[in-house]
Order: structure tokens, then C-alpha cells, then sequence
């Protein structure tokens, strides 16, 4: 008995590995983004619950929220908002440093990603990129400036007198 001569290219041995890597690549791309937007809702979450918090324990009832503490001295007090006309209370960043007076924003990676370094995300939307580039932005689709990582800044504050909001 003959045996008939099949083509090496009609053989199907094999042929479900190579179009299963495309949907593995996929997958684990979809998982890296979901890990990363996961991160970065909890964070926010959390952000605004600490500082939510922080206000409702500074203002706890008080009447005049003017001043940080309730001294009846007002001579001696330590610190009064009646300039600013309003308080405001947040969550700065943890890389940000000790003793500054300025709030920085959390930083978030959108995805999380194994194979590339954490400088390749912060290349791709840096700090000072974001500063200089986003308030020239009049109206316009961004199409320029990164938003890898996603930056969080949660605040409450109240307002003091009826000027601030103005």
C-alpha cells in the first residue's frame, strides 16, 4: 500500500501554540492595566477618606474655625486662617519632602509593568513636562503631555468668610 505524500504547510500539528501567543500577550497586557488603574482608584479612595478625616477631626464642632486650636487668648494663638478665608486639608505625597510647605501630588502608574523600569514611566509624563506644558493647553485636545503616571490630590476644605469663593 502507497501512502499519499501530504504537504509539510497543510499539517496542522502545532498550529494552536502560535495563535494562542497573541491572546497570552493580551491577557497579560489587560491584567497590567487593571492591576495599575486598581492602584491608583484605591489610592484615591484612600487619599480622600485621610482627608476627610483630618478635616472633620480639626473642625469637630467648633464654632469658629478661624483659628487652628480653641485658645481663648487670641493674642497667643498659633495660627489663624482669617487671611485666607479658607482651611483646607489634604494628603501630600509620600516622596514628598519633610517639612514642606508645599503639597505635592500622588503619583500613580497606570499600568504595572514587569519588564520596564519605573524611569521609562516617569519619562513618559514627568513632573516638570506636566508643569510646564499642561497649563498652555487653552481649549485644545492634549495630544502632547503624558498622563503616565495619574496624579492624585485629594482635598476638603471650608470655606471662612463669603470672599473665598469668589
Amino acid at each position: 500500500m502507497l501512502k499519499s505524500k501530504r504537504s509539510l504547510l497543510s499539517n496542522e500539528k502545532g498550529s494552536a501554540m502560535i495563535e494562542v501567543i497573541p491572546v497570552i500577550f493580551v491577557i497579560v497586557t489587560f491584567i497590567t492595566f487593571s492591576l495599575g488603574f486598581f492602584g491608583a482608584i484605591h489610592s484615591g479612595i484612600l487619599n480622600s477618606i485621610a482627608s476627610r478625616n483630618y478635616a472633620f477631626e480639626t473642625f469637630r464642632h467648633r464654632s469658629n474655625l478661624v483659628y487652628f486650636r480653641n485658645n481663648t487668648d487670641k493674642e497667643n494663638a498659633q495660627l489663624s486662617y482669617n487671611k485666607l478665608g479658607i482651611r483646607i486639608h489634604g494628603v501630600t505625597s509620600e516622596k514628598s519632602p519633610k517639612g514642606s510647605d508645599i503639597w505635592y501630588a500622588t503619583t500613580r502608574p497606570i499600568n504595572i509593568n514587569m519588564l520596564s523600569s519605573q524611569k521609562e514611566v516617569e519619562a513618559a509624563g514627568s513632573d516638570s513636562e506636566h508643569n510646564q506644558k499642561v497649563p498652555t493647553v487653552n481649549n485644545e485636545r492634549n495630544d502632547k503631555v503624558g498622563v503616565n503616571p495619574i496624579w492624585l490630590k485629594s482635598q476638603y476644605g471650608i470655606c471662612l468668610n463669603a470672599a473665598c469663593g469668589a
